[in-house]
């Protein structure tokens, strides 16, 4: 996790040249004010729109039915809740922002899939691979039961919303991820990320 001063740091203290330099599509782990305030105005003015369209940068989808996967960076989870703020009518503050980038030192997927039976998801996992590496996730949840589908009653009837996290060390961030969703029987979904495309 970021160390409290270091963030107060990032917020507050940006040197003149980060306004100078043009924006670049990558997952900074270590936001500068710039960014923030592009992240929290992003939330902002779009809190009208359905949250798939929201998340959509950030979002690898599959066929209809076959599951999606989006990747929380810093940025993205900063515009998340900014956006939660507005649609509540509550102010955005720099306790929130903080944080928000608490999630920074990982790679944070929130990932939905489908199935028939209402326990169907309890016993998926996941893995992230990376250029010739196998990173196992720090942390894993699966809710108990899953929800009706919007197909319901008709297959697949239930989905389940999963959480992933991946450590960053030794990733590069501009680099191509892949994240694949393991079903119990072993068949994996795989998810493909470019993260030098992503904020």
């Amino acid at each position: 996790m970021f160390k409290k001063i270091f963030l107060l740091t990032c917020v507050f203290c940006v040197t003149p040249w980060l306004f100078i330099l043009k924006p670049v599509h990558a997952i900074f782990l270590e936001l500068t004010t710039g960014q923030i305030e592009e992240a929290v105005e992003y939330g902002k003015k779009n809190k009208n729109i359905e949250i798939a369209a929201f998340s959509r940068p950030w979002t690898i989808c599959k066929d209809k039915g076959q599951g999606t996967a989006t990747l929380f960076t810093p940025f993205h989870n900063i515009a998340y809740k900014a956006r939660k703020s507005a649609i509540e009518h509550r102010e955005f503050t720099q306790d929130d922002i903080m944080h928000a980038v608490e999630i920074g030192d990982t790679l944070t997927f929130s990932v939905t899939v489908y199935g028939d039976e209402y326990d169907f998801c309890t016993h998926y996992t996941a893995k992230l691979y990376y250029k010739d590496d196998v990173i196992q996730p720090e942390f894993e949840f699966a809710p108990p039961l899953a929800d009706a589908s919007e197909f319901w009653p008709d297959s697949p009837s239930h989905s389940a919303r999963l959480v992933f996290k991946f450590p960053t060390k030794g990733v590069d961030l501009g680099a191509l991820i892949t994240l694949a969703i393991v079903a119990p029987g072993g068949e994996e979904n795989l998810y493909d990320f470019d993260l030098a495309k992503m904020k």
